[in-house]
């Protein structure tokens, strides 16, 4: 029996050392920041795009947001799940998000707006965080970070779309890096989300996979929030996936009304999507307000 077992985790030693090899074989990380989208005649640019849009965001005030991690389409049905979503969203936030020819045709048929920030290249397709709209952001940058110990980056989009009340969205859709000791390497690459919010003073939206598995890590997303101004909306009955007691999936905004907040349970990958409903803050113009003032005086 000790024979049997021995030769079992032998075994299974060189299965995983092959998977590990065919993985870094197959990978190639590419050397610069590359921002992909399904733009007609515009491919790919390298790291940011900036672009006219004459269309808003939000449904006449109204604004869904969805993020979820896609969990590079391992898992059956993800297609039908993300039809799903794409019906009853107008921002959807993916991760880990690998363009594979099904997620392209997908895309075309909805007839989406894509935006994809490569993080590397897998057996030739890019992965990496996506957003998924009905029209074209106004701009968008992709950032990198690099896991210290295995090197393959996480992606992160930095992006602005116009809303209807004539004001811009700043929207960050961000995979966190993982593999850890300490969390230098993750402040690191919140700087970038720390930098972007505080130079915006529009409304915001920060989402996504935030890998936020221990009180540190989660500290250090709430200091960044609250110096912003942001709170987070949090689904009354909270499906979201767990690691060690913390949820990783978050959506945190500004300058919004949070009508309703949801996650959904699904089996089509290792995460649940986060769902915020949201509605644009009423602005009322200081002329008239003053009038009021002087009415009732």
């Amino acid at each position: 029996m000790a024979k049997i077992i021995r030769k079992l985790i032998f075994l299974s030693l060189i299965a995983i050392v092959a998977v590990v090899f065919y993985i870094y074989d197959a990978a190639v990380i590419p050397a610069e920041d590359v921002l992909l989208t399904n733009e007609q005649g515009q491919s790919q640019v390298t790291q940011c795009i900036t672009q006219t849009s004459n269309a808003p965001l939000d449904r006449h005030g109204n604004l869904d947001v969805t993020t979820w991690n896609l969990y590079k389409q391992q898992s059956d049905g993800w297609d039908q799940t993300l039809k799903q979503l794409v019906e009853r969203t107008d921002l959807l936030l993916l991760q880990e998000a690998q363009l594979s020819d099904e997620l392209q045709s997908f895309v075309e048929t909805q007839e989406l707006y894509m935006l994809l920030a490569r993080a590397f290249n897998f057996a030739d397709e890019p992965i990496g965080v996506m957003n998924l709209t009905r029209d074209k952001a106004l701009s968008s940058c992709v950032f990198r970070k690099a896991e210290p110990y295995i090197n393959f980056p996480k992606s992160m989009l930095v992006s602005y779309y116009l809303l209807s009340d004539a004001s811009q969205l700043l929207v960050v859709n961000i995979h966190s890096i993982n593999f850890t000791f300490g969390i230098d390497e993750y402040l690191a690459q919140l700087s970038v989300v720390k930098q972007a919010m505080k130079d915006h003073q529009g409304p915001i939206v920060f989402a996504g996979d935030m890998n936020t598995w221990s009180d540190q890590r989660s500290a250090a997303i709430d200091e960044i929030v609250k110096a912003a101004g942001l709170v987070e909306a949090i689904p009354e009955n909270d499906s979201r996936t767990t690691f060690f007691g913390h949820n990783l999936d978050h959506i945190f905004y500004r300058g919004l009304e949070l009508v309703n907040a949801e996650s959904i349970i699904t089996a089509s990958s290792d995460h649940n999507p986060v769902k915020a409903y949201f509605r644009l803050e009423k602005k009322y113009p200081v002329k008239a307000q003053s009038q009021q003032q002087d009415s009732a005086n």
